[in-house]
């Protein structure tokens, strides 16, 4: 009888919960968005907010994305008022960008919005079950970078 290698489960528990995860967080944290923008694009204003000023290059290595990526979700935020570049006085190949009031604005107002998701998970888990699921995710933040 062959015993299963730990990378076999992790695979199939993955398999396995990959379902759960997109129908019961991923769906209804994207509906909150009201098909107003996609998460990527919500993630870029998020990550913006946090990183502040950032060049294009430090924006795409947070995200993961390639930069032609990140070149194209900028240029969706600028069009809408959301996000603008601004030239480095220290080198003029460099160029800055940052969030807007107006991004700033909605990110706040998101936040309202979100407290419906947030207040569903409080109500369908107990306050261990959210710890669980909390520590889970943490987990997963400090391995996933891990791998190439």
């Amino acid at each position: 009888m062959k015993t299963e290698k730990i990378s076999e489960k992790f695979v199939r528990n993955l398999l396995e919960v990959m379902p759960n995860w997109h129908s019961k967080l991923v769906r209804p944290f994207r509906e909150t968005l009201n098909k107003e923008m996609s998460l990527e694009t919500y993630y870029c204003l998020e990550t913006l907010k946090t990183c502040g000023l950032s060049t294009m290059t430090e924006l795409a290595q947070h995200m993961k994305v390639p930069k032609q990526q990140m070149t194209k979700l900028i240029d969706k935020l600028c069009s809408h008022g959301f996000a603008e570049r601004m030239p480095n006085p220290d080198d003029r190949r460099v160029i800055w960008i940052r969030l807007t009031p107006k991004a700033m604005a909605y990110l706040d107002e998101y936040y309202l919005k979100n407290r419906v998701f947030l207040q569903t998970l409080e109500e369908q888990l107990t306050e261990e079950q959210l710890r669980k699921l909390n520590d889970a995710v943490e987990v997963l933040g400090e391995i996933l970078p891990v791998l190439k």
